[in-house]
């Protein structure tokens, strides 16, 4: 991501956390960035269109940091849990206007694509937390994870509210290895006491694998617009189009072969080079709806 870019999508979190979407104009942003109305049409289309860039940039920090933490062997399984509760302490910090953003409501007032994006992330990091509480606690937790994960998750949301509505301090450190304690009572009385679990996996994820098709369609026609509008080179357009046409056609199989998909994928990405607004569209929007759930080649 460029650098006028990231002041745009910066100075837009400021102002749509200090006062709000609607009030906060175009020119307020680039006022505020320091970059000329021009810079920002360059990069996007709309108001709208930034809104929906900011939360892909909220949610790849977040979720590229927890990966680079996955990758170091040093730390152990619990360490891991205590270390990714404190990347979101940090993120939540470092991008506080971004959640009062969010606690105004403007997630749910604007398009569903931002609200399918917030769904799809949120679905990510209980899915994330379930796997990694079933790896430290073993097999006997196995039917709480959702549970276990949603109680994590939710503790963890309160502590941010109290943080952004009230100003209350929060010791990052402190207050990681404190829900990981408290996971330990929670997983101890859950297997003490032989209860039932509350929440089944196959409920809360039944309906995104339903919608994975239907999303992944959606893409296609949004690309093939960004196509049309963005690329100059006739030649291009058409390689383009016709490696679109291939992954319909894979999606619409009952068993789509993920190295056709990943090879088209790979192929857009490619040609996109010379365009820069079609290729942010392919290297987030696609990334996250053609390429999720394929076996990585």
């Amino acid at each position: 991501m460029n650098d006028k870019k990231m002041l745009l999508i910066q100075a837009a979190i400021k102002l749509f956390g200090e006062r709000d979407y609607h009030s906060a104009s175009i020119q307020d942003i680039v006022s505020l960035a320091g970059v000329s109305k021009g810079s920002f049409y360059l990069h996007f289309h709309s108001k709208e269109e930034l809104l929906l860039s900011i939360f892909k940039h909220y949610f790849s920090s977040y979720f590229t940091q927890l990966e680079q933490a996955c990758q170091d062997q040093a730390l152990t399984k619990k360490e891991l849990l205590i270390k990714a509760i404190a990347l979101q302490c940090e993120l939540v910090m470092e991008n506080k206007d971004f959640l009062t953003m969010q606690v105004k409501g403007i997630v749910s007032s604007q398009s569903e694509q931002i609200q399918q994006i917030c769904m799809e992330q949120s679905l990510m990091g209980l899915t994330w937390f379930q796997t990694k509480i079933i790896d430290l606690y073993g097999p006997a937790v196995e039917p709480h994870g959702i549970d276990l994960a949603t109680m994590l998750n939710g503790m963890l949301k309160e502590y941010f509210f109290c943080y952004i509505c009230f100003n209350h301090p929060i010791d990052i450190e402190k207050l990681s290895v404190y829900l990981i304690e408290r996971l330990d009572d929670l997983v101890h009385g859950l297997l003490g006491k032989h209860q039932e679990p509350i929440l089944s996996s196959k409920y809360i994820f039944q309906e995104t694998e339903a919608s994975a098709g239907e999303s992944r369609l959606t893409c296609l026609t949004q690309l093939k617009q960004g196509i049309e509008t963005y690329v100059t080179d006739p030649k291009s357009a058409q390689s383009m189009l016709l490696a679109l046409q291939a992954l319909e056609t894979e999606f619409l199989k009952e068993h789509p072969n993920d190295v056709i998909i990943q090879g088209m994928y790979t192929y857009l990405q490619s040609l996109s080079g010379p365009y820069p607004q079609l290729a942010d569209m392919i290297e987030n929007d696609a990334a996250n709806s053609l390429c999720k759930g394929l076996t990585r080649p």
